[in-house]
Formats: C-alpha cells, sequence, structure tokens
C-alpha cells in the first residue's frame, strides 16, 4: 500500500519496462511528480491513454505527468532524481542526453548488473550517482500493464559520495518506502549490487538461452548443476574482491532461485523479442573481473559469448519480420 504525503519530489524515470513501471506506478500512487521515457511509441500511447496499472502481488494504478519518447522533449525542465530503468547497452546513448540538463539532479542506476553507477561517475559528479539494488520483478503483460510477480524485501540504495550513508540515500530510501517499495539505505551498496547479481548471473543466461523459467532451470537437474557451477565461480570472484558473504551463501542462492517461482528473467523476455541484453554487465563483468583476478571463469565467460551469438540471431531475425 502507498501513503501519500507532502512530498513532491520530481521523478524523470528513462525506461518504462517493467521495473521502470512498477516504480513510477509506486512512486507517483505515493504522490510525488513522475515523468517517464520509452523509445516504444505504443508504450507511450499506451501510458498518456490509461496510465500504469499492476497486477500480481500489487494492485496499483497511477496516472503520470508526462510520457515522452524522446529526453529531448524534457531538455529545460527540473527534476530531483532521474532514474535509469533502461537496459545498460542503451546508457551510453541516455547519458549523452541527460549530460545536457542543467540543474542538480541526483541521478540512480536502477537497473540489473555490476559497476553501472561507475559507468555513470564518468559522466556526472560521484556525489551525484545512486545505485538502487532493486528486489522486486515483473512481467510487461500489454503496454502500461504489468504482473508484478515478486518482491524480496527490502531494496537497497546507497551513493558514491565519500560519507558511509549520506542524505540523499535516506531520502531516496524514504520516499521509496513511504511509496510501498520498501529500501535501506545502505554503506556498502557495491557490496550488495555483486550479492543481486551473483544470483542474476547463476541462473538468467541459462533461461535465455534455452527458453526456459527460472522454475524449469531449477527443477532440472543438468541445468540446476550448471547453475550451481556458475554460482561457485561468481563467488570466488566475489570473495577475492573482498566481498565474502559467509559460509551459508551458496546454499542461500540455491534456495533463493529454487522459490523465485514460474517467472522469466528479463533476459529471456529480450531475447525472445530480439533485443539486447544486460549480460556485458552481469556474467561479462563477473568474466571481467575474473580475468583481472587470474580466477578462472570459463563458464561465465562462454555463457556472456553464447547469449551475445543468441542476441545477434534474434536481432536479425527480429529485422527480417
Amino acid at each position: 500500500m502507498t501513503h501519500k504525503g507532502t512530498n513532491k519530489k520530481r521523478f524523470l524515470i528513462v525506461g518504462l519496462g517493467a521495473i521502470g513501471q512498477i516504480f513510477a506506478c509506486h512512486i507517483k500512487a505515493s504522490g510525488c511528480s513522475v515523468y517517464g521515457i520509452d523509445i516504444r511509441q505504443d508504450v507511450i500511447e499506451a501510458i498518456r491513454k490509461n496510465g500504469v496499472s499492476l497486477e500480481g502481488i500489487t494492485t496499483l494504478h497511477a496516472n503520470l505527468d508526462g510520457v515522452y519518447t524522446q529526453l529531448g522533449e524534457l531538455k529545460g525542465s527540473e527534476f530531483d532524481y532521474v532514474v535509469i530503468c533502461v537496459k545498460t547497452p542503451y546508457m551510453e546513448e541516455v547519458v549523452s542526453a541527460l549530460k545536457d540538463f542543467k540543474n542538480n539532479f541526483s541521478i540512480v542506476a536502477m537497473q540489473n548488473g555490476i559497476d553501472n553507477e561507475e559507468f555513470l561517475a564518468k559522466y556526472f559528479k560521484r556525489d551525484r550517482v545512486m545505485r538502487v539494488v532493486v528486489n522486486f520483478a515483473g512481467n510487461i503483460l500489454s503496454p502500461g500493464i504489468v504482473k508484478m510477480s515478486f518482491f524480496h524485501k527490502p531494496n537497497y540504495v546507497g551513493c558514491l559520495c565519500t560519507e558511509k550513508i549520506c542524505d540523499r540515500a535516506r531520502d531516496l530510501a524514504g520516499i521509496m518506502t513511504a511509496a510501498g517499495l520498501d529500501t535501506d539505505a545502505c554503506e556498502n551498496i557495491k557490496m550488495l549490487t555483486w550479492r543481486k547479481t551473483i544470483l542474476v548471473a547463476a541462473l538468467a543466461p541459462v533461461s535465455a538461452l534455452l527458453g526456459m523459467t527460472m522454475i524449469e532451470v531449477m527443477k532440472m537437474s543438468e541445468t540446476n548443476y550448471l547453475v550451481q557451477m556458475l554460482l561457485e565461480e561468481a563467488i570466488e570472484v566475489a570473495r577475492a574482491k573482498d566481498y565474502d558473504f559467509g559460509e551459508d551463501f551458496f546454499d542461500y542462492c540455491i534456495n533463493y532461485l529454487t522459490v523465485a517461482g514460474n517467472h522469466k528473467p528479463s533476459m529471456l523476455v529480450d531475447i525472445e523479442d530480439g533485443f539486447p541484453t544486460e549480460i556485458e554487465f552481469i556474467n561479462g563483468k563477473i568474466s571481467y573481473h575474473g580475468h583481472d583476478l587470474d580466477i578462472p571463469v570459463h563458464l561465465n565467460t562462454y555463457l556472456t559469448l553464447l547469449v551475445k551469438a543468441k542476441e545477434q540471431v534474434q536481432i536479425k531475425k527480429r529485422e527480417k519480420e
């Protein structure tokens, strides 16, 4: 349930996929001003006409303050937060347009993957760059209608400034929590980013390559074993980077993934739709850091290459159609 209050912060959400729409709907219903950007004309037209509706574990509806297909249409507007929900292959194009916006907004990476916030920090001051580890997910049923499939509370938010937990992180965590998306401000957001990415990297590429839901991957003995081997590689790389999640972390991951449900990871959805995936910032980053630390990461490297090859096949197929 969301709670309306006196908070009138202005949000610009770049990317109205499942995560972007879930976030936009909650934040707008809580009383903030929310604007959205997405390149898909059918999505923009549907949201302009009917707003955003959530089904599943949360039932909610909100009409956004404005939705557009181009960032240039909002140039000159002022925002407190610009939230990046586009897939990582499109970040460079987004940043190129955003760097001309004048006001001192906080820019928030709200995506899967490792080092997304460091990419943003190349273009914006570090004390303006924030990262959210999202622990909810959903699938788009039709433009403007999303089924929210799970929320493993809480989400986490951190800032790249030098303070352990700054006011910016606390403020955003408070806004999200008041909106029904329980969120904690944390000191070590990078460690939590690795924790989340290890879970995604173990299952998403297997699902994407085989066309299986999360529960289907975990129920089949062959794919379940592959998930276990991917986990072991990624956990070893994280440990070498001083991100040690404890002796029970492997078992926690298996239990977490086993109950994830009959859900398509976004990587599978991207493959099916013939669009680039976030593999470079997920398994690709684990592979990169593993090679840099001289740790064997053969499976993560192979699956990164296989998913990239599958991307090209599906993109060419979509272009022909």
